[in-house]
Order: C-alpha cells, then sequence, then structure tokens
C-alpha cells in the first residue's frame, strides 16, 4: 500500500483512539532523571529502570552528587540493569560533564546533549521529546518492527527508519506519535505474536492484512479478521436485535447483559460470573475464566462468545474459533476504551440507547482533578504482591479520580523491596479479585509509615463497564479525603 496523506491522518486517529493515554514509560521528575533513566534502559526494559531509579535518585539526586559517585556503590545500585559497569562510567561521566561545561544542567541543545557521556541520538531524542518538548522521533526497538510492518519504512537501521517516519509525519506530531507507536508495539504488535486480530490499525496494515511477509521474519502472520477485536466492532450475523445465545466469560459483561436485560439470550457464565447473584440459578456454568468449558460452550450452541484480552486467554478464544463458534474480544485498559466498548456491544447487541445513556455517565464523570494527584501503588494479590501497572483499566480509572498510578506496565509481581522502591504515597487495596483486609491494611501501614493505605470497593474498581460510573465516583470520594 502507498502511503497517502489520508491513510497517515487515518493511522494517527486510530493511534490516538486506541493510546490516549501514551506517554513516557520511564518515570522522571525532571531533564537530569530522565537522562540517567534513559542510559539505564539501554538492553533492559523500562519497568525493570523504573524500578531502580528511585533508590539510584535517592542516593544521586542531581549532577554534582553523581559525578563525586564512588563507582562500586553505583554499580551495586544499578546492577539489576545490565552492563552496569559501562552504565556506571557513562553516569559518573554525565554528571562531571555536566558540572563542567553546563553549571549542573542538561542541555536543550541537540549537539550538546549528544556530546554527554552515554547519550547517544536515540538517547537525545528521547530527553528532547519529553523534558523539554522538542519534536524528536526517537526509534527504539519497538517503533523500528512497528513502522516495518506497517509499510511505513523499508529500512535495515533505526536512523533509516527515523529518517523516513519524520518525512511522512510533519513534525508536530512527532512527539505523540513516537510514545503511540511504543504503546502499539508493546501492548499488540508483539515481536513473536503479533495480535493482528486485535489490531487497531490492521485495516491499515499490509502485513497484518497477509500482503506481505513480516519483515522481521520473513514469514506470513496470520491476517487480521474483522468482528473479533476491539476497533473493529460490526454487528454479528443473527435475528433481530443481535445474538440470541450469548455466552460471556466476563464477570462484569455478564452483569451489564443482565443490567441491560438480556438475561434471556445467555446460555453460558463462568463460574465467577456471580453478579447479580440470581444469575447462577438463571444461566449455567461453564468452567472458569481462564479455564472455561470449551465443550460445555460449543454444546449450547452459542451465536456469540463474549472474551476480554486480559481477563480470558488467547487459547480459549482461538478454541471457540476452530469450533466454528462467532466470538468478540474486548480489549480494556482505559476509561476511554470502557466507553467505546459499550457504544460497540450495545450496536452488537441491539442495545444503543442503553449503550449511548451509560457512556454518557461514564464521561460526564470522568473530568480529571486539577490538583497534584499523589503517587498511588494499586496491589491486586497477595502473596505474591501483584500489581496494577499503568496501563491497565484499574490504574486508569484512579488517574482520571485524581491519583497518579505507579510502578510498571501490566501486573508484575513484586517484592517487598521493589514495592518499597517505588516510594509510593498512597496504596489502594481493592477488595476482589484478592479479599483484602484490615489485617493487611494494618501491615502495610507499618512497611510504609509515611503512606496512606486505604481499602476499597474491589468491584466498583474492577469491574470494568457494569461499574465504571460507581468506580469513578467511589475513588474520587476517596480522594477528596486524602491531602
Amino acid at each position: 500500500m502507498r502511503w497517502t496523506k489520508t491513510h497517515l491522518t487515518q493511522l494517527q486517529k486510530h493511534l490516538s483512539a486506541a493510546y490516549p493515554e501514551a506517554r513516557c514509560a520511564l518515570d522522571h521528575g525532571d531533564p537530569f532523571q530522565l537522562v540517567v533513566a534513559t542510559i539505564l534502559s539501554a538492553q533492559c526494559t523500562d519497568a525493570r529502570v523504573n524500578l531502580t531509579t528511585p533508590a539510584l535518585f535517592a542516593r544521586y539526586p542531581d549532577a554534582p552528587a553523581l559525578a563525586q559517585a564512588e563507582p562500586a556503590e553505583l554499580e551495586t545500585l544499578i546492577h539489576a540493569t545490565g552492563f552496569f559497569r559501562n552504565k556506571a562510567r557513562n553516569l559518573i561521566g554525565l554528571g562531571q560533564a555536566l558540572m563542567a561545561k553546563h553549571d549542573g544542567q542538561v542541555p536543550s541543545d541537540p549537539k550538546a546533549l549528544g556530546a554527554l557521556p552515554g547519550v547517544g541520538q536515540k538517547t537525545a531524542n528521547v530527553v528532547l521529546a519529553n523534558a523539554f518538548g522538542v519534536p524528536a522521533l526517537a526509534v527504539d526497538t519497538h517503533i523500528f518492527r512497528v513502522a516495518r510492518r506497517l509499510g511505513l519504512s523499508a529500512a535495515h537501521t533505526p536512523e533509516k527508519v527515523e529518517a523516513d517516519l519524520c518525512r511522512l509525519f510533519p513534525r508536530t506530531v512527532w512527539i505523540e506519535l513516537h510514545h503511540q507507536l511504543i504503546w502499539h508495539g508493546r501492548r499488540t504488535c508483539d515481536a513473536r505474536k503479533p495480535a493482528c486480530r486485535e489490531c487497531p490499525v490492521a485495516e491499515l496494515c499490509p502485513t497484518g492484512r497477509g500482503e506481505n511477509n513480516d519483515p522481521h521474519t520473513g514469514q506470513p502472520v496470520l491476517p487480521a479478521q474483522p468482528g473479533t477485536g476491539k476497533s473493529s466492532a460490526q454487528p454479528l450475523p443473527g435475528r433481530s436485535g443481535g445474538p440470541q445465545r450469548i455466552v460471556s466469560l466476563v464477570p462484569s459483561v455478564t452483569e451489564l447483559l443482565a443490567n441491560w436485560g438480556l438475561v434471556q439470550r445467555m446460555v453460558g457464565r463462568t463460574k465467577y460470573c456471580v453478579e447479580p447473584k440470581w444469575i447462577r440459578s438463571a444461566v449455567p456454568a461453564l468452567g472458569g475464566t481462564k479455564d472455561p468449558d470449551i465443550s460445555g460452550i460449543v454444546a449450547q450452541r452459542p451465536d456469540l462468545v463474549i472474551l476480554e484480552k486480559d481477563e480470558n486467554t488467547r487459547e480459549a478464544a482461538e478454541a471457540l474459533q476452530a469450533a466454528g463458534i462467532p466470538i468478540y474480544v474486548l480489549e480494556i485498559r482505559s476509561v476511554v476504551d470502557t466507553k467505546r466498548a459499550l457504544l460497540e456491544l450495545g450496536q452488537l447487541l441491539g442495545m444503543p440507547d442503553q449503550a449511548q445513556a451509560q457512556a454518557k455517565a461514564i464521561k460526564s464523570l470522568g473530568k480529571k482533578a486539577q490538583h497534584r494527584a499523589p503517587r498511588t501503588l494499586i496491589l491486586v494479590w497477595r502473596a505474591p504482591w501483584i500489581a496494577a501497572g499503568v496501563d491497565t483499566y484499574v490504574a486508569d480509572l484512579a488517574r482520571q479520580a485524581g491519583f497518579e498510578p505507579i510502578g510498571t506496565e501490566g501486573y508484575p509481581r513484586l517484592s517487598d523491596s521493589e514495592l518499597e522502591a517505588l516510594q509510593p504515597e498512597v496504596i489502594l487495596l481493592p477488595t476482589d479479585p484478592f479479599r483484602f483486609t484490615a489485617r493487611h491494611r494494618i501491615e502495610l501501614e507499618k512497611q510504609f509509615p509515611k503512606a496512606t493505605v486505604q481499602i476499597v470497593d474491589g468491584k466498583a474498581m474492577t469491574w470494568m463497564l457494569s461499574r465504571t460510573d460507581e468506580g469513578l465516583c467511589v475513588l474520587r470520594e476517596l480522594r477528596k479525603t486524602i491531602g
């Protein structure tokens, strides 16, 4: 496909809709912290860097401190990021260069920035864009992969891919596009298993459509198909009013369908779909969320099975498709995703008025607070500790209510020391899926004496779609009580 101005505009529109919260994944408070974090991110995940930098910046908060660092001590602090000896040398050299040439401040001039120890073109572009707002489009491994799969570039080096992208897109969108392409590469366009069926830009991707082989493997990927992903909601075949034999594998979707008066159309649910309580006697349970009873579902002859990407497994979706069962896979990681999913389900199930009313109610509650947001850790499990990452639905719900979620992406398992390294000001303990109690709150208050620890209604906070409006209200009221 030849990329025209219209196609490029469509691509930006789809990426903006899919990743409205796309931002720099490296936690930082100023240009100095960002340049240090970016140097550490070489051959290391952003998540690991974010676990390392709180203790590092507590010990070396600025260029003067870093310039005088003892190599052995610095190496110990950054050991987990890999190549720690080389990185320690670069960081000490960075601190010394900033003191000798720039009065301890990170320069905003591209040439001066690129001349600093450990700072190459990619690092300079990241710092210029995110610390100083200077248009730049750094190409990392995710952007390199996504740009080539989309056919935006056929180049074989990051520098040449960057040049191609900068020629295609205006400078005004470079910073935003940089983050969106990275998020797309992490969430959808995986290196080994790209999720083409759930891809928000599938209609524009020659690799996803099967027109080109994957430039990274030389092999074709599975072509994207309509009706199976969050970006391609189409009414499925069925009688008037939408599908008549529905199986829901998502607890909150089950509750939503009950609220919409569609229980008579439901022929199956998981054993964890327990709200409203009477649903347990009205609709048969067909296995669990992660391990549904595929043969039992097939026996019900459903004309639609609803799944959610994080709650259910790819294996279950593929098994249902192999059996010829129509499926619809939601992907909800933000409040914006929730509103979009409501409207898509309303169209799919013949309930547009109910869906629009609920989406409108959520929109009216979704205005972000203007005061400073406290650093907030959201825990969803104990033994081991599991946190809700910054890119999850739960985190975005809290963000919309005036909190600033911290940590990594996804649902990482964290040790006590990794929890402490995050230095939370607020810790939220939703009572679902894990039943946190006062005992857990007291335990965390002892570990984090300066933090506010709150137990929160878990279903209000974690059940998207059916309780998003309730969750926003609960968290906004809680935010008012926290200074």
